[in-house]
């Protein structure tokens, strides 16, 4: 899409869908594992294993949704019909989720987990890929994934702020969770229909329909995309570990009350709303790669930070959180930002548009770094971490303590170290550009051409 067609009604419809999926994305990382220990019955070293291992065979079924994206051509278009046919699954999985009994079965997470993953993986995989074809421009191309991740956020806080409410109003946290699901199940169609029906998709001139499966291990095989995928899954595990921790650490060490660690919440997701423009500014001034390396090492520094606020402080504790915040924002953006690009140089040097390839991997790193870090809790379980006790032996609540700042702070300064030989630069790309202009291989939005 041209400049002129990349209007703020269209992007703010793309991002739309965001507001659901990341709606689901945060329980799915932070509320449901511990819902259902606490609510549901299920043991606490079981939760994390049915997590781990959904989560696992997940990102095995991500590449093969990334082939079949590549390999797509309807009128309709290439990733607006993988959008449509995500919601029946994610709406119906939602509800059998959500709204699951007590006394529900390991057997009963493990499958409804199962479909929920695929239906987030087509959802996810579809936008970020229709994302990166919305424009060719360096810069815009941040802008809409900048969009998409104020998106997520705003998406976050809602969700988020369903059991806040809920308790407010004298209902149960059991109770907000339910409605945690309603809320997904309301938005899923609505944002879903307004962007099918007001964002057009960029068509392909590529030969896309003799994409080979094994271009998934053609594509890893490239230097950038090492470098980006390294970057994405050490990031990734620094808010995937905070996540699964969040209530364990705050309520355990920090002495924080369910309702303050919710408030704190919060805030680190108002923080990255406010982050996600300021790191899109900085990316058109120092490069995206540049800026993803430093955003890890800030996040580093400010998420270290919390372990010498002092315990039973929410305001002091409050500041902190909303300040680590900030850069949260900006990994994400910038990583498939920068895997767009990369999409670009692979169908200059093989004729072939392998974008949805690339998100599937991409997606992939970021699973494989939230299934590890789920695993902390199984982890926590055997170092005689009792999430049920009111208080844990000193030896446990070490063990939270290191889990909780320390792995993410190492992960984020090796995340930042494996950008530092990324050579995609703006220059290099928009050679990249011309010359694809030149091949017939970049034009504005159009139907699929029939091949």
């Amino acid at each position: 899409m041209s400049s002129k067609q990349l209007t703020w009604p269209r992007l703010f419809a793309f991002c739309g869908p965001c507001i659901p999926f990341a709606a689901l994305g945060l329980p799915l990382s932070v509320t449901l594992s511990e819902y259902y220990v606490t609510y549901i019955g299920i043991s606490l070293g079981m939760v994390g294993v049915v997590f781990m291992a959904v989560k696992l065979i997940d990102i095995a079924v991500d590449p093969i949704i990334g082939w079949a994206m590549d390999r797509t051509r309807t009128r309709f278009g290439r990733f607006k019909l993988w959008m449509a046919l995500c919601l029946p699954v994610l709406f119906v999985s939602t509800g059998f989720m959500f709204l699951a009994p007590a006394g529900a079965s390991a057997l009963y997470l493990g499958i409804w987990l199962l479909v929920m993953y695929i239906g987030f993986s087509m959802a996810a995989l579809s936008q970020s890929s229709w994302g990166s074809v919305l424009t060719d421009d360096y810069d815009e191309r941040t802008k809409v994934f900048a969009f998409w991740q104020i998106g997520n956020i705003v998406g976050l806080l809602c969700v988020a702020l369903i059991p806040v409410v809920a308790q407010a109003i004298g209902q149960t946290y059991q109770t907000g969770v339910q409605w945690m699901g309603i809320f997904i199940m309301i938005t899923l169609p609505l944002t879903i229909g307004i962007a099918l029906w007001m964002v057009p998709e960029k068509a392909s001139d590529a030969a896309t329909h003799d994409v080979r499966l094994g271009a998934y291990f053609d594509m890893i095989r490239r230097p950038n995309v090492i470098r980006v995928l390294l970057a994405d899954l050490l990031m990734g595990l620094a808010p995937g570990i905070m996540g699964a921790l969040f209530f364990f650490y705050f309520m355990q060490t920090k002495g924080l009350t369910r309702f303050e660690c919710t408030i704190a919440m919060l805030l680190y997701f108002v923080a990255g709303l406010v982050g996600a423009p300021l790191w899109n500014g900085a990316s058109k001034r120092f490069s995206k790669h540049r800026t993803l390396i430093a955003s890890a090492i800030i996040f580093a520094v400010l998420y270290g930070g919390l372990a010498f606020v002092p315990a039973n402080n929410f305001p002091v504790m409050a500041v902190a959180v909303f300040l680590a915040g900030i850069p949260y924002a900006a990994y994400l953006l910038l990583t498939r930002s920068l895997m767009a690009d990369i999409g670009d140089e692979v169908l200059l040097e093989t004729g072939h548009d392998q974008k949805g390839t690339l998100m599937s991997i991409l997606s992939a790193t970021t699973k494989l770094g939230y299934a590890f870090s789920v695993l902390t809790l199984s982890a926590l379980a055997l170092l005689g971490f009792d999430n049920k006790a009111a208080h844990n032996t000193p030896e446990a609540l070490f063990w939270v303590e290191a889990f909780f700042i320390g792995l993410p702070v190492i992960f984020l300064l090796l995340g930042a170290w494996a950008m530092t030989s990324y050579d995609l630069t703006p220059e290099r790309y928009a050679s990249i550009q011309s010359a694809l202009k030149a091949k017939g291989l970049s034009r504005d939005s159009g139907s699929p051409r029939p091949h």
